[in-house]
């Protein structure tokens, strides 16, 4: 089925000025109905590294004191979406995902009300915060794979890499924006406020997403188990995918623990206050938005697969130095290494999702973005292991593991791997046909 170009192409404006910026945005920015996307998208992720990255375990930490017990939140946020995440990519596929994203974030951001309330009025107990987790990681099985789906059909194919790049960019910089902001409101305020500029967030994240126009694509058809099978057969059979969903499921399980144990280097480790820890976190930020402007800058002959390889590699190393500096206290140099941390690790992650999105066919692409999805919805179970190691050997030597985990499978990919080795930022005609089928 061929675009309707009048919903997706900036109109021609003959004046200078415009003409002039239209030619410094990225190409994914002309279009008009992907910039208004790009802004809800700003707020939505903005609460939503608030809630999932800061104020949810902060406020269990503030309850039972136990490291463990975070990942008892990370395990309620992980099970329902890992166990849903293909049947949500399955459904993007066959609907319209920008009506699912827009449900999803609807009914999450009331949940976090009702979790808010409850925080004012002191009647929170653990079971109401673990409750509103399984709901709200339910909810992100049909909200992340369906917004994967939906910006790429805002612009045409040929600029699908700038979308990424540019979604990828308000991911990794609201790492700046969220974890300090909310650090800023529990200290300055309340958890329950943190939380309810979280719920506004999604609101309005939800309510743009009901209201874009998207490049029409024919729906899936047929029974829902073939289609999921459909899917889960095309990543299998596929080298380049299933290597960069490795890595990013290392990232999400091993690489991600230093995040989620926050609270612990905050309060036992370097012994700072949630506004400081927020502003440790937001280095990563930093480094996060200087690692996605590479990748964007790649060109044709540059080795985007030895970027992404060597992107983990060199952030496991980041992640070793940090817990080595947190370890002896020294927060300015925790900082500094986060900084190169955000670096590395956006130049191996957005590098994947670049290539992941640029290959994969429209009509699979709700299915594939779910099964990459469950890598990232493994993420809370990062909680599980980092929280046990962190219960008995403290939270440096949780960090220390997960990074020299993660040097080791990107070292043997690195070795095994020459069609990954080989990728090249602009692949080749024959690469993207192979994957079309």
């Amino acid at each position: 089925m061929e675009s309707n170009a009048p919903e997706l192409t900036a109109p021609e404006l003959n004046t200078r000025a415009v003409r002039g910026i239209n030619r410094i945005l990225p190409s994914s920015m002309r279009y008009g109905h992907f910039r208004f996307y790009w802004l809800g998208l700003l707020a939505g992720v903005t609460g939503h590294q608030m809630l999932l990255s800061f104020t949810l375990g902060w406020l269990m930490f503030q309850l039972t004191g136990e490291e463990r017990d975070l990942a008892f939140l990370g395990i309620a946020i992980a099970v329902p979406a890992m166990t849903l995440n293909v049947v949500g990519g399955t459904l993007a596929d066959r609907l319209e995902p920008k009506f699912l994203v827009a449900m999803a974030q609807s009914i999450s951001a009331t949940v976090v009300v009702g979790l808010a309330l409850l925080v004012m009025t002191d009647r929170v107990e653990v079971w109401h915060l673990l409750a509103a987790a399984v709901t709200i990681g339910a909810l992100q099985a049909f909200d992340q794979p369906s917004r994967a789906a939906v910006f790429p059909r805002l612009v045409e194919r040929e600029h699908i890499v700038s979308a990424v790049t540019m979604s990828e960019l308000v991911w990794n910089g609201v790492r700046v924006l969220g974890p300090t902001l909310a650090g800023f409101l529990i200290e300055q305020l309340s958890i329950g406020a943190s939380m309810l500029f979280s719920a506004g967030t999604f609101y309005v994240m939800g309510t743009v997403t009901a209201f874009l126009r998207l490049r029409p694509r024919p729906p899936a058809t047929g029974r829902v188990l073939q289609q999921v099978f459909e899917g889960l057969r095309y990543v299998r059979k596929h080298e380049i995918f299933a290597l960069i969903m490795l890595l990013t499921f290392c990232n999400s399980m091993f690489g991600m623990t230093f995040i989620h144990l926050m609270p612990s280097f905050a309060k036992e480790v370097l012994e700072v206050g949630a506004d400081k820890i927020g502003i440790l976190l937001g280095a990563s930020g930093v480094g996060a938005i200087l690692g996605t402007i590479t990748v964007a800058n790649l060109r044709g002959h540059h080795p985007k697969g030895l970027a992404i390889l060597g992107g983990a590699v060199a952030y496991g190393l980041a992640l070793l130095l940090f817990s080595a500096a947190a370890s002896q206290g020294w927060y300015l140099i925790s900082m500094g290494m986060l900084i190169m941390v955000g670096i590395t690790n956006s130049i191996y992650l957005v590098g994947g999702m670049t290539t992941i999105q640029h290959l994969v066919p429209d009509r699979l692409r709700g299915r594939v973005m779910g099964v990459y999805a469950i890598t990232w919805s493994l993420g809370p179970f990062g909680m599980v292991q980092g929280g046990f190691i962190a219960q008995y050997f403290g939270a440096p030597v949780a960090v220390a593991v997960g990074a020299a985990i993660i040097i080791l499978v990107a070292i043997s990919i690195l070795l095994y791997s020459s069609n990954l080795r080989g990728l090249r930022a602009q692949m080749p005609a024959e690469l993207q046909l192979a994957y079309a089928e």
